[in-house]
């Protein structure tokens, strides 16, 4: 805590109080299946948790770092063709928001389709 009128300096105050802040505590461990107990019960200890927070995975532990995978390959042919959302009929004819409005209720289906529309009403 940093109180604002005591500080001359608070961007001084606060780089200093950097180094010393306290990350987040533990919640949980997670190992694989073939994780020895002397390397779990060392974890445990490490991160003060207990038994009731390990987890054993069967097989590979976070699998949330293979969503860089496909930045790795450097093959197009293999890789889904991007997304580009389309525009409503009744919003391609017109030169205003306001006119196609007048003709009718446009219902817009994010994320399928544009959000331009809404953008260029806001704008007009």
């Amino acid at each position: 805590f940093v109180d604002e009128e005591e500080v001359k300096n608070l961007r001084a105050k606060i780089q200093g109080e950097l180094p010393q802040r306290h990350f987040g505590d533990a919640v949980r461990l997670e190992v694989a299946n073939s994780c020895s107990e002397a390397m779990t019960q060392f974890l445990l200890g490490q991160f003060n948790l207990t038994e009731s927070d390990l987890y054993r995975v069967a097989g590979p532990v976070n699998l949330v770092r293979l969503m860089q995978v496909p930045d790795w390959v450097l093959r197009s042919d293999l890789k889904f063709v991007p997304f580009t959302p389309g525009i409503p009929k009744a919003l391609q004819k017109c030169h205003s928001v306001f006119d196609s409005i007048r003709g009718g209720d446009i219902l817009l289906h994010h994320p399928y389709q544009s959000f331009n529309p809404v953008i260029e009403l806001l704008e007009q």
